[in-house]
């Protein structure tokens, strides 16, 4: 019968379901990820880096950073990105002809310079997740000195001189992009870096009792540094 409960049950069943639905596909469920439209960034950044002065200590301890970036998304989570940077280290003045305990002579100003090009690969992709886009990057470029102060090294032999030439300089970090607006963005990066460094003459000398002395040292470091990028 048209009347009966049970039809009255089943028409109003059907129109609240039929309700639920049409409500239903009209909300949408806004997702944390959003899509990188801009391709490319820029920006200045600053730092600091420590790493190792090798056996006998010369070598310049690294210090603060500054410097400027430039990036490019590619395809998919893959980026391309170069950096130059200045480092204002300090090195240690080491006198090689004099018994262990007198060897130190001071401390003087060293600074190096840094150009490098890596791969970043973003871990959401050429997306951002809740603004923020973690990668991990890989390169390698070239680090070599670029002046300082001479004076303390004028007391020792040509032979006993540290000098930093130029180096392969390789890197590994991990970092992470906020995005604050569609243009400006905030970069935090850890990297650790690898570079070699010569060893003097002066401090392979059997003579003076240097023994399996090698013509060079593989020094590790590591920098932490903050960007700011605009994009376009």
């Amino acid at each position: 019968m048209v009347g009966s409960p049970f039809n009255k049950i089943a028409v109003f069943a059907a129109s609240a379901w039929l309700t639920l639905a049409s409500s239903s596909a009209a909300q949408t469920i806004p997702s944390p990820f959003e899509y990188l439209e801009r391709k490319q960034e820029a920006g200045i950044f600053s730092g600091t880096m420590n790493v190792g002065s090798g056996r006998f200590g010369y070598a310049p301890k690294g210090g603060s950073i500054v410097g400027a970036r430039y990036g490019v998304e590619l395809s998919g989570p893959l980026g391309l990105e170069g950096s130059i940077g200045l480092i204002d280290s300090k090195r240690d003045v080491i006198d090689p002809s004099q018994i262990d305990a007198n060897r130190f002579i001071g401390q003087t100003e060293e600074s190096l310079m840094v150009v490098d090009a890596r791969f970043r690969f973003s871990f959401p992709g050429r997306r951002m997740w809740k603004r923020l886009s973690p990668f991990l990057a890989l390169g390698g470029g070239i680090v070599f000195g670029a002046g300082g102060d001479k004076t303390l090294d004028q007391s020792l032999l040509p032979e006993d001189v540290f000098s930093f030439g130029s180096s392969f300089f390789g890197t590994l970090g991990l970092g992470n992009r906020w995005f604050v607006t569609d243009r400006l963005a905030i970069r935090a990066d850890g990297v650790f870096s690898l570079w070699k460094i010569d060893t003097p003459p002066g401090f392979s000398d059997p003579m003076r009792g240097f023994e399996d002395v090698e013509d060079g040292e593989w020094l590790r470091g590591s920098t932490f540094s903050i960007t700011l990028l605009w994009r376009w």
